[in-house]
């Protein structure tokens, strides 16, 4: 298994299946450690937005200045004119987080958006910026490896040291405009595992900035499907808010 300074590893086979409004790129099970989330209990604490007329309230304000000290610095960026539109409280396995999602109109599932997901402590747990209209040729596996491991030694320099490479390979979302129409976001994906046995990864992008990333992302084996909760993606929250079905492995259980 490669460290951090490996070359890209090849011959990994992977596919992406798509569902409502999201894809999704299915983990070699060759690579995923016996770990088991607890399922979250009771109903999140939320605030739900107009952006075009943003309430003054103490928890959007609260996520502003978290979201605002963790992104300093961090080579992420939400696209100019995009407010939030939702903050909820939620959980991270065992962790409390707040999830702040922006979009360029109101909150909509399946539409564009950029979605944070951040600990107590402003460390960022996932972040998500699912942008149309992102062209141009996509970085080779050397170089998004090399972009993925810049960022994440920026960003997270104590996790980053206890990272290995996996495998490297083209990942795609996609999103639905307002008039139906849809959208293929593409990036190279460079997944990681780290040596406590959880996962990470970046996705790199077009003009070769990190459109995805997540980390401490556990596998439930007993159910051979992801663990950790996945506040990132829009067809499990669907689920989980109960206007859409659940999803299929290795999406993880959406429990309300």
């Amino acid at each position: 298994m490669s460290r951090l300074n490996a070359v890209v590893l090849s011959g990994i086979t992977v596919a992406v299946l798509t569902t409502s409004g999201a894809a999704f790129t299915a983990i070699n099970r060759d690579d995923i450690p016996p770990a088991v989330a607890e399922p979250r209990t009771g109903r999140p604490e939320e605030a739900i937005l107009s952006p075009a007329t943003e309430p003054p309230t103490a928890d959007v304000s609260g996520a502003r200045r978290l979201e605002a000290d963790a992104l300093k610095g961090a080579g992420l960026r939400v696209p100019g004119g995009w407010e939030i539109v939702r903050v909820r409280e939620e959980r991270h396995d065992d962790r409390d987080v707040t999830v702040i999602r922006h979009q360029p109109d109101s909150y909509r599932l399946g539409g564009p958006h950029t979605s944070l997901v951040l600990d107590a402590d402003g460390t960022i747990l996932g972040f998500t910026r699912l942008e149309d209209g992102s062209d141009g040729p996509l970085p080779t596996a050397r170089r998004a490896e090399e972009i993925a491991l810049r960022f994440l030694r920026q960003v997270a320099p104590g996790h980053a040291e206890g990272l290995s490479v996996n495998w490297v390979a083209q990942h795609a979302e996609t999103v639905t405009r307002p008039d139906g129409a849809t959208e293929t976001i593409a990036g190279i994906k460079v997944k990681m595992r780290h040596d406590n046995g959880l996962y990470t990864w970046v996705v790199v992008g077009p003009d070769e900035t990190v459109l995805t990333y997540e980390r401490d992302i556990t596998w439930d084996s007993g159910r051979g499907r992801r663990g950790t909760q996945m506040w990132l993606h829009d067809s499990w929250i669907a689920a989980h808010e109960g206007t859409g079905p659940q999803p299929d492995s290795p999406y993880a259980l959406a429990t309300s």
